[in-house]
């Protein structure tokens, strides 16, 4: 069984049947226990000594080498999905889940939309074949509820100038701007995966919470899916960092009408924070290029698309160097006919 992002049910490969997601029942594969892969050698082993683990395909039987993190994956040899349960009961088990709504296909049309109107990339990121791999993996999020409590106090100053027939006048009016108040935050998200870069899950941002429901593993079958491996007391200045800029930004934001300002006193304190525990839906895209790697991301709920992308001179040889050519050329005629 997989989950289809475009009907949200789960569809058998092999007749087409489709079921409710509610009517899910884990089946023997979600009981597969993680062996340590301390001895086990491939390729002369991890290069960044990342912890592995072996599990065994419910299916098949065939042996699957995963991160400890990763609780939901593909076997190699019968494409069985494999939930290892264990990732996702206890104190690792979600409270909630954003379904994918977006499928493969719309990350490799996202992608090639991305890189169209970047005239500078090198010839080969237009090439879809070029991608080294794509997944739909189910992030965890630490979702932080607070309140931020925000005093400050500020100088402004108003200019006023007028002249009459013997002198120009300034006239600078000072003024003491206080503001205080609270602001309520709910579900702000931080990535609980070391595997995952901040600045990029965060740059997929925002998703639609409304349709964030009850977890449900039926949800992870045919995607990949880690659990987290940041505590949320490790995310938890990260989160406050977030809540205490936008409060101030939003405290700042009201005052106006002043020539300047400037900032005198501020205190903002965090109380009433409470966490829940959440996996959002993201295409992972890896390409590579010159012995470089390039990540993309798209939120699977929204299609929104980000990436890092390198530059070609081979490209800015072909689409400007001959335009700023012709522009001195043009401006050298025109020197010439003033002469």
């Amino acid at each position: 069984m997989e989950f289809n992002p475009g009907t949200q049910k789960l569809k058998c490969p092999f007749c087409d049947s489709e079921f409710d997601v509610k009517d899910y029942v884990a089946n023997h594969n979600s009981n597969s226990t993680g062996e340590s892969a301390d001895t086990y050698e491939t390729n002369g082993g991890s290069e960044d000594n990342t912890p592995m683990f072996i599990y065994s395909c419910g299916s098949c039987g065939g042996e699957i080498l995963a991160t400890e993190s990763l609780g939901s994956m593909k076997c190699p040899f019968c494409s069985n999905n494999v939930v290892a349960a264990e990732k996702f009961t206890g104190a690792f088990k979600p409270d909630y889940i954003i379904p994918f709504k977006k499928t493969k296909e719309d990350a490799m049309k996202a992608y090639s939309g991305y890189v169209k109107s970047k005239k500078l990339l090198p010839k080969v990121f237009f090439e879809q074949n070029h991608i080294d791999e794509i997944k739909g993996v189910y992030v965890p999020f630490w979702l932080y509820n607070a309140t931020e409590n925000y005093t400050g106090v500020f100088e402004g100053t108003k200019v006023r100038t007028w002249s009459d027939s013997r002198y120009h006048y300034t006239e600078t009016s000072f003024y003491e701007i206080s503001r205080a108040g609270n602001e309520d935050f709910e579900s702000v998200p931080v990535d609980g995966s070391k595997e995952m870069p901040d600045d990029l899950m965060e740059s997929i941002e925002p998703f639609d919470r409304s349709e964030m429901i009850p977890f449900n593993m039926g949800y992870l079958a045919g995607f990949l899916a880690n659990k987290y491996n940041v505590t949320a007391d490790e995310d938890k200045q990260r989160a406050e960092e977030r809540m205490t800029t936008s409060a101030r930004n939003d405290f700042r934001s009201t005052i106006v009408g002043y020539n300047s300002l400037r900032n005198i006193s501020e205190r903002i304190n965090t109380t009433r924070e409470t966490t829940k525990y959440a996996l959002y839906p993201v295409y992972v895209l890896n390409t590579s290029w010159e012995g470089n790697n390039y990540l993309f991301a798209m939120n699977g709920q929204t299609g929104k698309f980000v990436g890092n992308l390198p530059f070609s001179m081979k490209q800015a040889a072909k689409y400007y160097f001959p335009i700023a050519a012709a522009i001195t050329a043009v401006a050298f005629v025109c020197a010439m006919m003033f002469l």
